[in-house]
């Protein structure tokens, strides 16, 4: 009887557990993020270039926006004197924002071999890097708006002969990173997928600024042909070339360049600078214009009169400018710049100016500005030629030729790594002015980079 009791017990104690399990509930939830995803952006950099030689199309250095292969910007193998080109390179950086950089290197400067109209004009030099060719091709790049010509307002990047470089030695410039951009004065990338242009210009001979008006837009009636109507062949370049003084120095000489574009993110990365090898040297606000005339011989008004007393004072050329750095300076303020006046009747024309607290250097970019005078739009380009110096009796090296208007000017392009000294010279042509112009109006001179002198 226990047995059976026993085992009922058992049973029943079986059957009720089977019986809760049957009957319990769980609360739960579920969340789920499926497929998740990180994909890399990207930067594309595609540029393309249109070529006018001698004002005429050039098919051969023209191309449309693709990455760059075996593209040449110049491939001209019979220059003569006097020839000229210009070319629109439009640069273009899809997806992100970027930085974007340039870099020329002149590779070769050959004179392969002197002929007999080499040797009767004294060229005597030969081997590699002896070439006369490269000191006698000027280049003209400026941040342009897409229309093959160099405007009034546009901003001149750099100019002067390409034989200012040094050999195998890369120069870079930046078009836009987090300390300057050419298109538009300030600091800070160019937009993805935007497009922005630059004009580059050469001339085999003395080159001459003459920038057109702004017309304020790009006329193209035919897109399809990827070529703007209002270039070169219709308003002109902007700028002349002019070989009547070259010699046969050059004749058979060769040079060869590379030109090289980059672009970088710009998100996350806002202290970037194209020329990262270099620290920036500080310029206090104070010390940053020249302050000192060490010499002056001001020339003369084109009907060899004297220049007018509100113009002549040499301490108007000192310290920072009056002028608002815009193309034209309207009104034009009295007493406030010094007009250098035309080399006539034995004057040089000429002002000689000293920064006492520092020294101008080789930094970021380019170095030094010259503030300039410029009254009206019809009026011609006031030119001079600017060299630098240790001593007020030179030797001087020229880093500036035919300079108009507000420029800058970049040391490394002539080979100076430090100045005391900015000697200015009128280089106008005196043939385009009235009676009563007075040559370059100079406002003030700055230093771009610059280190503190030590005490003598």
């Amino acid at each position: 009887m226990k047995k059976i009791l026993l085992s009922s017990f058992l049973i029943l104690f079986a059957v009720s557990s089977l019986v809760l399990g049957g009957t319990g509930a769980f609360f739960s939830d579920t969340e789920t993020s499926s497929g998740n995803t990180f994909t890399a952006g990207a930067i594309d950099l595609k540029i393309d270039n249109t070529s006018y030689y001698n004002g005429v199309l050039n098919q051969g250095t023209t191309w449309s926006l693709t990455d760059l292969t075996d593209h040449l910007f110049f491939d001209f193998d019979d220059l003569k004197p006097g020839d000229i080109g210009e070319d629109t390179i439009s640069i273009h950086v899809d997806n992100n924002d970027a930085y974007v950089c340039a870099e020329v290197t002149l590779t070769s400067n050959e004179e392969n071999g002197i002929n007999n109209p080499e040797a009767e004009d004294q060229d005597i030099t030969e081997g590699p890097g002896e070439g006369e060719l490269a000191q006698n091709v000027n280049f003209i790049w400026w941040a342009d708006d897409g229309d093959n010509v160099l405007e009034g307002d546009e901003n001149i990047i750099s100019q002067g002969p390409i034989g200012n470089l040094p050999l195998n030695q890369p120069y870079t410039v930046a078009l836009a990173d987090s300390g300057s951009n050419i298109w538009t004065g300030i600091g800070g990338p160019v937009a993805g997928s935007d497009t922005k242009y630059i004009g580059k210009g050469w001339c085999f001979g003395n080159l001459s600024v003459t920038p057109v008006v702004q017309d304020g837009a790009i006329v193209d009636t035919n897109p399809a042909d990827g070529i703007p109507d209002n270039g070169p062949d219709a308003r002109g370049a902007g700028f002349s070339c002019d070989g009547s003084l070259l010699d046969n120095t050059t004749q058979t000489d060769l040079l060869t360049a590379d030109i090289k574009f980059s672009a970088v993110q710009s998100r996350h990365n806002q202290d970037f600078l194209c020329v990262p090898d270099k620290p920036p040297v500080a310029c206090e606000l104070t010390e940053t214009y020249a302050d000192e005339v060490a010499s002056s011989d001001q020339g003369l008004r084109k009907n060899n009169t004297a220049v007018t007393a509100d113009r002549s004072d040499t301490s108007y050329a000192l310290g920072a400018p009056q002028s608002s750095g815009t193309p034209y300076d309207a009104p034009v303020v009295a007493n406030s710049f010094f007009s250098l006046g035309f080399p006539l009747l034995g004057n040089m024309a000429e002002i000689i100016l000293s920064f006492n607290d520092n020294f101008v250097v080789d930094g970021p970019g380019n170095d030094l500005k010259l503030w300039e005078v410029t009254g009206g739009t019809s009026y011609p380009d006031e030119k001079v030629d600017v060299y630098v110096g240790d001593s007020t009796v030179g030797p001087w090296t020229q880093v500036g030729d035919d300079v108009t208007r507000d420029a800058e000017i970049d040391l490394f392009l002539a080979g100076v790594s430090q100045a005391r000294y900015v000697r200015i010279v009128d280089a106008s042509n005196l043939a385009l002015f009235e009676a009563t112009a007075d040559g370059y109006d100079l406002d003030a001179v700055q230093a771009l980079n610059c280190i503190q002198r030590a005490e003598e």
